[in-house]
């Protein structure tokens, strides 16, 4: 963007040279004139260049983050299919002879499977640099839960693991265009009140 401010600023200084009232200034001046126009029309050209070059750029990395969020979504959504499998056992199962200790033993010998992709994810700089601060923070703090709740609190696990996939799917919209950077914070920001309440 500074790159095609620039530019334009640059084009209207140079509409000076073509005042009428300047003109016998400019004939006067006639090499240094010209000397200024094509030095000026060089810095345009590399500057254009150089914000095609970026864009082209950003376009790259906003697709390849796009494939990443896809292969992220995969990845909670075939964990949250077997941790919700391994609840339905347990509560078909286990859940009539439950007691405290019964029932962190079963989770412990069954621990629900934990996305260690996302944790790849979360270290690559791609990922990283071009996720809105908004997903990045709900991600990294329901990722932290998750680590501690898959064989202790197996309903916080797979509530979270549902926002996590809820995330995910909204930033892959945003990262589209399909929705604003604050529909994207107000969706999640909601969603999260939600499950907040579910779990008071």
């Amino acid at each position: 963007m500074a790159y095609l401010i620039t530019t334009v600023i640059l084009i209207a200084c140079c509409t000076v040279f073509f005042i009428p009232s300047l003109r016998q200034f400019t004939k006067a001046n006639e090499l240094a004139s010209n000397f200024a126009l094509t030095m000026v029309a060089t810095l345009i050209g590399v500057l254009l260049a150089i914000a095609i070059s970026n864009y082209d750029e950003d376009e790259k990395e906003r697709r390849d983050l796009i494939k990443l969020l896809h292969a992220a979504k995969a990845v909670a959504t075939e964990s949250l299919d077997y941790s919700r499998a391994v609840m339905e056992f347990y509560q078909k199962n286990e859940a009539g002879t439950e007691t405290k200790r019964s029932k962190a033993q079963f989770f412990e010998d069954n621990p629900l499977p934990y996305p260690e992709y996302l944790d790849a994810l979360m270290s690559q700089q791609l990922f990283i640099k071009n996720l809105s601060q908004e997903s990045l923070t709900e991600l990294s703090e329901s990722l932290i839960l998750m680590k501690r709740a898959n064989t202790h609190r197996p309903q916080l696990f797979l509530s979270s693991l549902s926002f996590v996939l809820y995330v995910l799917e909204q930033e892959q919209r945003y990262q589209k265009g399909e929705i604003s950077l604050h529909e994207l914070e107000v969706t999640l920001r909601e969603r999260e009140a939600q499950l907040e309440e579910k779990g008071n």
